[in-house]
């Protein structure tokens, strides 16, 4: 009897042991990768980019007086997210030379996230995009492989419109009135004015702010790597001050469109967008008597003060539907 208990009561083999230990420490290393990768493709970069999908769908419908189906926009969020961090995961591995010679702390340039499986996930997020896209609709596909194209074109290195501020701007001009468009066909709506005024003006501010701000703080890699950009060429300061001349233009063409269609969420979005433009102004102001802790900061200052404008725009004009 105590030889059947203690037969019973014997631990596992070894083997089996192993086996565990080996697919347990598997699942821990694709969770890492996959968290690595996440924050590869900048997380607030992901969100702004379904915000622009579900704000573009929902302006579309309420103007439309329409109910949005809502699987096929959850579908299209869904697909419209994963093609996003596939762009952003791919624009990291072509950035790799830059980023280490700006002694950027991402995943990729600091060697936490290796190469191989970054690619990887370029592979698995596009695919997964596409498919999701497809269940959407056909038109929310179409503009998906737009999208795509429009990201890989951006970074791969025979094309690099990355490597030219006037390239570049196109590109991230076109890119996010994809995902507007995107927006509006998981609707299941025709463009309205409303929806087509902001996302005309909030994809030019892409083009004309973000493309530029971004590269503020960053000339020394970008010239190693032979960029053209508008920091490269002419300075930073002449950078800055196209920044705030477009945030200003921007905000009067947004305001003439809010007073022209006249409708709650465009006219709310036109004020907190006016607001914005002259916190992005200020952040662009000369850079004297700073120390170089407070320079280092500053230089990121004008495109985070930009990405802070398009989220309260996004979730001013969203709200206002609510009260509209």
């Amino acid at each position: 009897m105590t030889q059947a208990l203690t037969t019973h009561l014997s631990p596992a083999p070894p083997s089996v042991l192993s086996a565990f230990d080996a697919r347990w420490s598997s699942v821990l290393s694709m969770a890492r990768t996959v968290r690595l990768c996440l924050r590869e493709a900048r997380p607030l970069v992901q969100v702004m980019f379904v915000l622009r999908f579900v704000t573009g769908a929902l302006l579309t419908a309420s103007a439309a007086h329409h109910r949005p189906d809502a699987p096929h926009l959850l579908l299209g969020a869904a697909a419209w997210w994963a093609a996003t961090v596939s762009v952003y995961v791919f624009n990291g591995v072509s950035d790799l030379c830059e980023d280490r010679a700006n002694r950027s702390r991402r995943p990729l340039a600091s060697g936490r996230l290796t190469e191989e499986a970054a690619r990887r996930a370029v592979a698995v997020t596009a695919l997964t995009g596409l498919l999701l896209s497809c269940a959407a609709g056909w038109r929310v596909a179409e503009a998906t492989a737009v999208f795509l194209a429009l990201g890989y074109a951006y970074s791969a290195p025979a094309i690099a419109a990355k490597c030219r501020s006037w390239s570049a701007s196109a590109v991230t001009c076109a890119a996010a009135g994809t995902t507007y468009l995107a927006g509006v066909a998981s609707s299941g709506s025709t463009l309205t004015p409303e929806a087509a005024v902001f996302a005309l003006v909030l994809s030019l501010g892409v083009g004309l702010i973000a493309a530029v701000a971004k590269d503020l703080g960053s000339t020394r890699g970008d010239a190693l790597a032979g960029r053209r950009t508008l920091a490269v060429i002419r300075g930073e300061h002449s950078a800055r001050r196209f920044c705030a001349a477009s945030g200003g233009a921007l905000a009067l063409a947004l305001t003439a469109g809010a007073l022209w269609v006249h409708e709650l969420p465009l006219d709310a979005a036109a004020v907190v967008f006016a607001v914005g433009a002259l916190c992005v102004a200020g952040r662009c102001l000369p850079l004297r008597r700073m120390g170089a802790r407070m320079r280092s900061r500053h230089f990121r200052a004008p495109y985070r003060s930009w990405m802070a404008t398009q989220y309260a725009v996004h979730l001013t004009a969203l709200t206002a539907l609510i009260w509209a």
